[in-house]
């Protein structure tokens, strides 16, 4: 027999052994993977109740008065006697003072030209009563009596006009010293002491703002506003709306105003172009926490009836859409389309009612689950442990987003590394 051949016949005949024991060996093994016990979750009840919630629209404050300051007469600018900034009193308030030095002499020169029209009344009053006497004694003319009438009328009308110069004077005068016209708070000077003012035009000194109260002026749809447009004020009643304090504003940094307002006034004409309504809506505001100018957000209250509220955070998404995740009553994962509102009350989030029709929706009773998200997997069993339904609203699932999105990236990662550890490992048995 060639010797090539016997060598070759041996290499198959030792593959063929080992084949053989690795299949014995790999029979005599058996790998059992050890049973994973329930993930445990914790589960809440949604709560079912009329709840007021509140249709948003954004808005500007306005002022309820607004005065700009202006010379009224020309003159240098003698003081300013106010703070930038400060709350200033109607007709109280000093603001600015012009020279009055020219204004003063301009009195003193009035009154003594009324004082002369006065003394010269008086002289022709005298003149024409004599020549009244006179003529029906036939000493003096009839023509010489209507001539002194007719001086006396003259200086009449002169002394009437001497005392509009003096009143114009006088008021001239007073322009000098220019108080608050109305109360509020004062900007600051917008022109320096020592400038000729009101040469040309009546100069801008400042401004005043009264914001207390404040308006709040934004545009409503037509399906919001209907409710409002019967309580307007009628014919025969020019009140202010018979409504309580119910609307609320949202400030920039997300924070509610404390004080409630009240409707004050609608247009008396929908926009056709946007669909909207001019309104308005008045604040208290005594501690002067509102400015004029300021972007806020304006709810006007309605109630929901039957709103059904889950935690926000139970709330999650996907692309198949919203939805939560629910502890059936043999304690298996369900996950449940939802339809959320764009209402939110606190840590919760306002869902439409349980649709029968396609199945949406989560029921009174039902078992929502709240943490282990990520790990609650739809069909998989778990220990469900009820959540107190009071102080529970803060609580956040592990790894979970915030408004309920399928946490991704850190969170992710945490959850596999932890399944991960928690992977049984194959139990060897010999035969």
């Amino acid at each position: 027999m060639n010797p090539l051949f016997r060598s070759d016949r041996s290499g198959w005949i030792v593959a063929l052994v080992l084949i053989s024991l690795i299949g014995v060996t790999g029979c005599s093994r058996k790998i059992e993977l050890a049973e994973q016990p329930p993930v445990e979750v914790d589960v809440r009840k949604p709560v079912i109740k009329d709840t007021e919630v509140f249709i948003e629209f954004p808005g500007t404050t306005e002022a309820i008065a607004r005065v700009e300051v202006r010379a009224r007469v020309k003159g240098f600018l003698q003081t300013r006697d106010f703070q930038p900034g400060q709350y200033v009193k109607e007709n109280e308030t000093l603001l600015f003072t012009i020279e009055p030095d020219q204004f003063e002499a301009a009195v003193r020169s009035a009154e003594g030209l009324l004082a002369q029209a006065v003394a010269n009344e008086e002289i022709q009053r005298t003149n024409f009563e004599r020549r009244k006497q006179a003529v029906q004694s036939g000493a003096v003319s009839e023509i010489e009596m209507l001539s002194a009438k007719a001086e006396y009328e003259g200086a009449q009308a002169a002394k009437q006009i001497a005392e509009a110069d003096l009143a114009d004077a006088q008021r001239d005068l007073r322009y000098t010293s220019i108080k608050a016209p109305i109360s509020g708070r004062v900007s600051r000077e917008l022109v320096d002491i020592g400038n000729l003012v009101g040469a040309a035009d009546p100069t801008l000194l400042t401004t005043i703002v009264n914001d207390d109260p404040i308006f709040v002026e934004f545009e409503v749809s037509e399906r919001v506003i209907l409710p409002y447009l019967s309580k307007r004020p009628s014919q025969e009643e020019k009140s202010e709306y018979n409504e309580e304090r119910s609307l609320r504003i949202i400030l920039a940094d997300g924070t509610e105003y404390p004080v409630r307002g009240v409707m004050d006034f609608i247009d008396n004409a929908v926009n056709p172009d946007t669909g909207t309504i001019f309104t308005r809506a008045k604040f208290e505001n005594e501690e002067g926490a509102l400015a004029a100018g300021i972007f806020v957000r304006i709810g006007i209250p309605e109630t929901i009836k039957g709103a059904v509220l889950v935690p926000r955070f139970a709330v999650q998404r996907d692309l198949g859409g919203n939805f939560v995740l629910i502890a059936t009553d043999d304690n298996e994962v369900e996950r449940r389309l939802v339809t959320p509102t764009q209402f939110t009350e606190g840590e919760f989030r306002i869902l439409e009612s349980f649709d029968e029709e396609k199945g949406t929706g989560v029921k009174e009773g039902e078992r929502i689950i709240v943490s282990n998200l990520q790990r609650a997997r739809p069909g998989i069993k778990v220990n469900p442990v009820e959540a107190e339904t009071e102080g529970n609203q803060g609580v956040k699932p592990e790894g979970q987003a915030a408004e309920g999105d399928a946490a991704a990236g850190d969170g992710e990662a945490k959850e596999g590394a932890e399944e991960a550890q928690a992977e049984p490992q194959p139990a060897e048995e010999g035969n």
